[in-house]
């Protein structure tokens, strides 16, 4: 199998959203940390500041439904997740 060094996907924060108001961020945070562990076998996983800025809108409590990110291996098992930007 060929080795996954940048890939894009989309993730959906439904099961974030439907649980209590005040720790909504800090789960969608370790969501995407356990999504990229799962389907890349990293052992370490850096989230881009931006990313985790663009999650939140109006305070911790309100939270974007789905994000597009960027996953690009960085050294062996460990990964860097950025915000992905679509280029026109």
């Amino acid at each position: 199998m060929k080795e996954k060094d940048n890939f894009e996907m989309t993730i959906n924060f439904k099961r974030v959203i439907m649980g209590r108001r005040n720790t909504r961020t800090k789960r969608a945070i370790k969501l995407i940390r356990n999504i990229i562990q799962r389907h890349f076998g990293a052992e370490k996983v850096i989230i881009d500041p931006i990313l985790a800025k663009s999650i939140t809108y109006n305070g911790k409590d309100r939270i974007v439904r789905k994000v597009r990110v960027a996953v690009k291996k960085i050294g062996e098992k460990t990964y860097l997740v950025r915000l992905a930007l679509k280029s026109e």
